[in-house]
Parts: structure tokens; C-alpha cells; sequence
């Protein structure tokens, strides 16, 4: 028997163990209740700080809990979108109060924190909610049924799609792989292949960066078949795959490091023969050490770049934050809340559009809209920084409550049915395109204007296994 038609096997009867993947009703009413619980004690608080410690604590908690509910359905069952999707929110608007964060009370009064916290906990009910809208059956579309790659294809696939998503960065500093670690080591924005404000035909290039994004699922499956590969093909492999990871946490981009960690420990778990603690738990825990070290240092240096913050010994100073900070994405969601009807009317369908049409390239589209009519900094009156509030700030700029209310029983649903992708026996290729579903899920948790341009790479992988199957 063949090396590949043992895993398969193996795998076919792993499938058979566990039963589909689903949250519990009990883990539901869990995590409802820590939201409800959270509602009724953080008014209580006496600062901004101190209030949005309350969820951080009480929703924290409960969301374990309901995890641990659904571990009874066995380990697998934990490797869902929609868990992604909570825990993205989660990390995104409450887990750095977890921590001490004084310089937030200065930021916001109590009533704009109240607001901010009541629309976070309205959007982690809806995605909770939301994912029992679809029934957990096995996906039915042929489309999402494919079939399995060889260890040659998928050599071939991965590095072509690392040439292709480098093309553009290689060219720019003339194939010299000096220039291009100096490049990644400098100040973000500051690269050399930086693209302008906006994008031509030769920008189009450009836009294969995204096949990046399918390089760390691709490994991940590598790794598990590595006993059948040589040694150089896993050299190169190996080398592309670290240049990517390097990449991101040298750019200071926390949700895509995090996004590529993410992408490659669901395909390797999904992927394994079997499930052990060696193979299973160890590596989800040093996963997460890597993603929370690194978010911590990424914070620091991605406005001075990583060589600065080495040479200069930035890491050592006690100016330093001892304190673990995200985005206080809770601050721009106050500020949307307050200005909101007050001084600018609800954007509706026009928040909608921008995110479906926001792969389209301006070269197909010239008169593409550089912008929504009223940005978010406008709207809060962000004088030289950027202002990011989530999926749930967005859909709240849509149509105020309402919109968050839809948005996130929407989202919630939709993670659901890609739940169903990994719901029956699946290749390992077809495992790497729901792994890369979890991309655009957590993509979408920070903002769904790009949820569309995060689904281009699992577009891209179907189509190519589609193609390549009729030839």
C-alpha cells in the first residue's frame, strides 16, 4: 500500500470517530449567559478600564466553558469557523483588558464605554445565535468536493503560487535577496514595493500577493506527508514557507501573522492520522505562545520596523509596555457611537457595496470609488491615524443597531455552513481550502470590507483543483 493511500485510510477512519462539527446548545447557553452576566455587572465599574474588564473576564470565562462543552463532541469538533469568529472578537475588542490598561481611561467616558461594550456583547450574541441558523449537514455542492493532490502537485502548486505571490516584491528590488530582507526589516509602508495610493494595470501584479495566504495551509500538509518528500524538496519548501512568516511579523500586521498561524495549525490538525497529545495539544500551545510573543513585540517595532527596534535596543527600554495591547478597537466604536446619527446620517448599501466590490481592480474599474463618502475617520474626526472598530462598528455605521444585530446573526450563519466544508471523509487538499475559509473569517472579525478580497485564494485553489482534474 501506498504511503498516500495509508493516510487516506487512516484518515477515512478518523473521519468516522467524531461526529459533525456543530457547537453545543449547552455551550451556546453558556457563552449567552456570560454575555447577559457581563451586561448586568460592568455598570457597576468606576472607570472605562475597569468596565470593559468585567466581559473581558466574565465573557472570557464563559467562552471556555462552552468550549468545554463542546470538546464532548470530541477534539475535532473544535476546529470550526464560527469558534474562530468569537474568539477573533473576542481577541480583538476584550482580551487586552484582561490586562492592566490605564491609558484607556483617558480615552473615553463611561457612557461612550458603555456604548462601545453593549454593541460588542449584541455582536457576540449574534454570531452565537447565528451559527445554529444552519443545520450541520455535510456540504452538498460538488464544487466543494475535491479530490485529493499528490505530493508532486502539491510541490508544483506551492511553489508556483510563492514565485507568483513574490513576483512583484522580487522585481522591485531586482531579484536581490539582500534588498529584500533589508526591505522587510525597515519601517511598514516604507518597502519598496509598497503600492501607491491607487492601483493601474501594473498594479495588478501586485494583487497575487494574496496566494501567500495559501503557502502556510500548503505547509502544513507537507509536514504531515514530509516522510515521503526529499529532503531538497522540503528545503525549499521550508525556506519559502519561513520567508512568508518572516514577512509578516517583520511588516508589524498582527492579524496576518496571527492569520498565518492560524491557517497552518487547523490544516495540520485536520490533517494528522491521529489525534494524540504530542501531536495535538503541544503544538496548539507553543502556536499560541508564538502568536501572543510576537503580537506583543509586533506592536512596538511596526512603526519603526524590526531592525530599528533590534539595533536600538527598543525591547529594552523601560518605556517599553509591560502590558498587552491590541487596537483598543473598543475606543474607535465609542467614538462611531457617539457621533452616529448625531452628526452623520447611517451609510446603508453603501457599506455593503465597498465590501463586495473591494477585489475588483481599478484597471477593470477605473472609476472605482477611492473611498465610502463619509470614512470613519471623518465620521470620528482621526486627524493623522487610522481608525479600525471591527465587523461590528462597521455594520453599525450600515444601519445603526439593526445593522450589527443582522450582521453578526449573518456572519455567525455563515461560518456555520463553511463548517459543513470539513462535515465528511475530505481530501488533505480540500481540508487546506477550509483551512484557508478560516482566513476570511478571521479577516472578516476586524473588517468585513474585506471579506470578499480574504476569499480570493480559496477561490483560487478550487478553481485550479476543478481545472487540473479535467486534464
Amino acid at each position: 500500500m501506498s504511503w498516500s493511500n495509508e493516510i487516506e485510510g487512516e484518515w477515512n477512519d478518523h473521519a468516522r470517530l467524531y461526529p459533525p462539527l456543530a457547537p453545543t446548545a449547552a455551550g451556546t447557553a453558556c457563552l449567552l449567559f456570560g454575555i447577559f452576566l457581563s451586561y448586568t455587572l460592568y455598570p457597576s465599574a468606576t472607570s472605562p478600564s475597569a468596565m470593559a474588564r468585567v466581559p473581558a473576564i466574565a465573557v472570557g470565562i464563559a467562552f471556555l466553558v462552552s468550549i468545554w462543552f463542546d470538546t464532548r463532541k470530541g477534539l475535532r469538533n473544535l476546529f470550526r469557523t464560527d469558534l474562530l469568529c468569537l474568539l477573533g472578537l473576542y481577541g480583538l475588542t476584550l482580551m487586552e483588558f484582561l490586562f492592566p490598561q490605564e491609558e484607556f481611561n483617558t480615552l473615553l467616558t463611561l457612557q461612550q464605554t458603555a456604548n462601545s461594550l453593549n454593541l460588542v456583547l449584541v455582536g457576540m450574541a449574534g454570531l452565537a445565535i447565528g451559527r445554529h441558523l444552519v443545520a450541520p449537514i455535510p456540504m452538498q455542492s460538488t464544487w466543494l468536493r475535491l479530490d485529493e493532490i499528490s505530493n508532486s502537485t502539491l510541490f508544483r502548486v506551492f511553489v508556483v503560487a510563492g514565485c507568483l505571490a513574490y513576483l512583484h516584491i522580487l522585481m522591485s528590488v531586482q531579484f536581490n535577496p539582500v534588498a529584500l530582507i533589508n526591505g522587510m526589516l525597515g519601517a511598514r509602508f516604507s518597502e519598496p514595493w509598497a503600492r501607491g495610493h491607487l492601483g493601474g494595470w501594473s498594479s495588478l501584479i501586485t494583487e497575487l500577493f494574496l496566494l501567500t495566504y495559501a503557502l502556510p495551509p500548503l505547509m502544513a500538509v507537507v509536514w504531515n506527508r514530509r516522510h515521503s518528500y526529499a529532503f531538497w524538496q522540503l528545503l525549499v519548501m521550508g525556506s519559502m514557507y519561513l520567508l512568508v512568516m518572516f514577512h509578516a511579523f517583520a511588516g508589524g500586521t498582527r492579524n496576518v501573522f496571527i492569520t498565518h498561524i492560524s491557517t497552518f495549525m487547523m490544516s495540520y490538525l485536520l490533517t494528522l492520522p491521529r489525534n494524540t497529545f504530542r501531536n495535538t495539544v503541544l503544538p496548539i500551545l507553543i502556536a499560541g505562545f508564538i502568536a501572543v510573543y510576537g503580537s506583543y513585540h509586533m506592536l512596538a517595532f511596526r512603526s519603526i520596523g524590526l531592525r530599528s527596534y533590534i539595533t536600538d535596543q527598543v525591547y529594552a527600554s523601560p518605556e517599553q509596555s509591560k502590558t498587552l495591547a491590541v487596537d483598543y478597537n473598543l475606543f474607535s466604536i465609542g467614538l462611531l457611537m457617539d457621533a452616529l446619527p448625531r452628526d452623520h446620517a447611517f451609510l446603508g448599501a453603501e457599506i455593503a457595496v465597498n465590501a463586495i466590490t473591494q477585489p475588483v481592480p481599478r484597471a477593470f474599474w477605473p472609476g472605482k470609488p477611492e473611498r465610502l463618502s463619509v470614512s470613519m475617520e471623518d465620521i470620528v474626526g482621526a486627524d493623522g491615524w487610522t481608525v479600525a472598530a471591527t465587523f461590528v462598528g462597521e455594520s453599525y455605521m450600515m444601519a445603526g443597531w439593526l445593522g450589527a444585530i443582522g450582521m453578526s446573526l449573518f456572519f455567525g450563519a455563515l461560518a456555520a455552513w463553511w463548517n459543513r466544508m470539513a462535515m465528511q471523509e475530505q481530501s488533505d487538499y480540500a481540508l487546506v481550502v477550509y483551512a484557508l475559509g478560516f482566513f476570511a473569517a478571521g479577516i472578516t472579525m476586524r473588517s468585513m470590507n474585506w471579506l470578499t478580497t480574504a476569499m480570493l485564494p480559496v477561490i483560487a485553489l478550487i478553481v485550479f483543483r476543478k481545472l487540473s482534474a479535467n486534464h
